[in-house]
């Protein structure tokens, strides 16, 4: 399996009291998968994406990366990797309003990946051609919509060619056209061999998924 995590869970202390954001989950993914997380709010959807890529530790459990235990990663390591290995997605864009849209998309490159600045460059371009968007390279974020934002964000989570991209509701603010090109492209991804993760509450988001898996409040013994 790529990635896969073991009775994970995780707990936060709130006013004296332990509160359950992930009860015992565990998962297995692997290349080719595009692997919806499904459930309703406060099941653990983001809190499990979280865990699985790095961002956060388990109270408990252990989140495995190609039989390499996360864990073992002090800080600079598991941000490295992260950079390296990982592509990240989310609902909200987090891009650069200084920055033009090719160098938002090329912005990993400054903390790992590709060195040569010639590569990185054509590799940017070809990512904004791949998603649609050449013609706005030297725009800036204010200058683009919704739809077309969330396609540079998919550009740059694949400038460093992650082996996994992990989504937390892509789609959320998307209409309807531009959240079936978002999915489109994320299973064209799972498809060429990358291992695709993604927590949604879509109904169509789940119609693109090879397989899904639904989150409870309170315990999740999930088939890998």
């Amino acid at each position: 399996m790529l990635i896969q995590g073991d009775n994970l869970h995780r707990e936060f202390e709130f006013a004296g009291k332990s509160i359950t954001a992930l009860a015992t989950t565990s998962l297995a993914v692997t290349a080719g998968e595009l692997l919806t997380l499904t459930g309703p709010s406060g099941s653990g959807k983001s809190t499990l994406l979280n865990l699985l890529s790095g961002l956060d530790r388990p109270s408990g459990g252990e989140v495995r990366f190609e039989d390499q235990p996360l864990n073992s990663f002090n800080d600079a390591q598991a941000a490295a990797l992260r950079n390296r290995a990982f592509g990240f997605i989310f609902q909200t864009p987090h891009l650069l309003p200084y920055k033009t849209v090719v160098e938002n998309v090329a912005l990993p490159c400054s903390y790992g990946g590709i060195r040569d600045a010639q590569t990185i460059d054509e590799r940017a371009h070809g990512l904004l051609e791949y998603v649609g968007l050449a013609e706005y390279a030297t725009h800036y974020p204010r200058m683009l919509s919704a739809g077309e934002l969330q396609r540079v964000v998919f550009a740059r989570a694949l400038i460093n060619r992650p082996r996994v991209l992990f989504a937390d509701e892509p789609t959320g603010s998307l209409d309807a056209e531009n959240a079936h090109r978002v999915l489109s492209l994320l299973r064209q991804e799972a498809v060429a061999g990358k291992c695709v993760i993604m927590a949604t509450h879509d109904a169509e988001a789940m119609r693109f998924a090879t397989r899904r898996l639904n989150l409870d409040k309170f315990s999740h013994a999930l088939p890998g």
